[in-house]
């Protein structure tokens, strides 16, 4: 596959333009809002484009791509649904997390919480909660930005992201990625293994209280912590302040 087309335009799309289409549809498909993405170029196709234009480009899961390059979906359709984006419509988007058999461990600001039904609770916040139910474990969590807009929420391994709340939002590979502003990183999280649960970076306003730090500390109001290991307790970590 060439890494161009006829008239030299590169098939990678910069990330300005990528994440006004992000944002003008909502951060999922247009068609199911599933939030895991491709670009489609639909008019111009990419073969005819002289540019990337936001106006241009659109998000499609990879299923739904399959359906428009098979041509189940039309050209016609896709422009249609761009009117009305489904997770735009929606104002969220959602996935399932999926873990293994055993209990999933938390790890934030190298604070590694191991077989903790509450990992953390801050101000009256359970943070983090897993629950054993019909043989699985069921993790919920909330997660704010530094102003304290709840971004991101987990109830029972399904993650939710509201469209009004974030300035970005994707997912790559095994991570999410959330800004509330252009140069502002409220949140980088990554699942690794189906085991754990990593809070890469992350800047929180939780009831007044502002929780931040990256993998390897762990800041609480005007507590630092950095490394550390909490096993098998109802409670990892518990601050009221």
């Amino acid at each position: 596959m060439s890494e161009t087309n006829q008239y030299g335009l590169s098939r990678y799309i910069p990330e300005k333009v990528r994440r006004e289409v992000r944002r003008r549809d909502g951060f999922g498909c247009i068609f199911c809002a599933t939030p895991i993405i491709d670009y489609e170029h639909v008019d111009p196709l990419y073969i005819d484009a002289h540019e990337h234009l936001p106006e241009a480009i659109t998000l499609l899961c990879p299923t739904c791509h399959r359906k428009v390059t098979s041509r189940q979906i039309s050209k016609d359709l896709v422009k249609e649904a761009m009117k009305n984006p489904a997770a735009k419509m929606a104002g969220v988007v959602r996935d399932q997390v999926y873990f293994c058999d055993t209990h999933p461990t938390v790890i934030i600001g190298g604070q590694k919480l191991i077989r903790c039904n509450i990992p953390i609770h801050i101000s009256g916040h359970d943070v983090f909660k897993i629950e054993h139910e019909d043989g699985k474990y069921l993790l919920s969590a909330k997660f704010w930005d530094s102003e304290g807009k709840q971004t991101l929420s987990i109830v029972k391994n399904e993650w939710i992201v509201s469209s009004d709340n974030v300035w970005d939002f994707k997912v790559e590979g095994n991570k999410f990625h959330i800004k509330e502003k252009e140069k502002k990183t409220a949140m980088t999280i990554r699942f690794e293994n189906n085991q754990e649960l990593i809070i890469e970076h992350f800047d929180m306003l939780i009831n007044n209280t502002r929780v931040h730090g990256n993998d390897t500390v762990l800041n609480i109001g005007w507590i630092k912590m950095s490394g550390g290991t909490v096993s098998d307790s109802l409670y990892g970590m518990m601050f009221n302040i």
